[in-house]
């Protein structure tokens, strides 16, 4: 009988090994390691991130919208600075190209131009750029350069008569303008007639 007692002690501290000994232990492993893993699988959605790790960009702000006159102003929303035209033009689309630099792209496509048509069309482009007037009264004054005042007080210049492109600024206004046309001297003529003016 004496020689039973230390047996069932030892049977009991065996079955409380069994409770609580290392299975017990390896269960709350397993159920943490389970948690861990349904939180990591349901918050990997939310980082505005692709598969790959790279930033998605939100589809209420595309960096290229091809839109008709009157939605022209509506993509111009949060540019912060002021944005420049041709003016209205029959049978175009305007194709509105911000790249998130500073810069803003209006493009004029002909009817049934796709967007981001690689086909050289009249674009004005619109730069933030602090001093802009200052800016263009000193590169026109560059040999070879056409320097001319425009309406408004601003001032154009252009590389010469046969140039793609002119640039324009206005007084107190931080945007460099740049109008380019396909067809040689084109953009300079556009700047002398008054037709580059802000949207809206």
């Amino acid at each position: 009988m004496e020689k039973s007692g230390p047996k069932k002690e030892s049977s009991a501290k065996s079955a409380k090994k069994g409770r609580l000994g290392p299975p017990h232990f390896v269960a709350i492993g397993l159920a943490v390691a389970g948690v861990l893993l349904l939180w990591l699988l349901l918050s990997s959605g939310d980082d505005g991130s692709d598969s790959d790790g790279t930033a998605t960009i939100p589809a209420s702000t595309p960096t290229v919208q091809l839109v008709s006159e009157s939605e022209l102003l509506g993509a111009m929303q949060g540019v912060g600075y002021p944005v420049y035209w041709a003016g209205p033009r029959v049978g175009v689309k305007y194709e509105v190209s911000r790249p998130e630099d500073g810069r803003t792209f209006v493009r004029y496509l002909p009817e049934g131009e796709e967007a981001e048509s690689e086909r050289p069309f009249l674009t004005v482009g619109s730069y933030e750029k602090p001093g802009a007037l200052a800016s263009i009264k000193e590169l026109g004054q560059e040999p070879g350069s056409l320097l001319v005042q425009v309406a408004g007080g601003g001032s154009a210049y252009a590389k010469g008569p046969d140039a793609t492109s002119a640039y324009l600024a206005f007084p107190g206004v931080n945007t460099q303008v740049e109008v380019y046309d396909p067809q040689a001297g084109k953009a300079l003529s556009l700047v002398r007639s008054g037709a580059i003016v802000p949207v809206g």
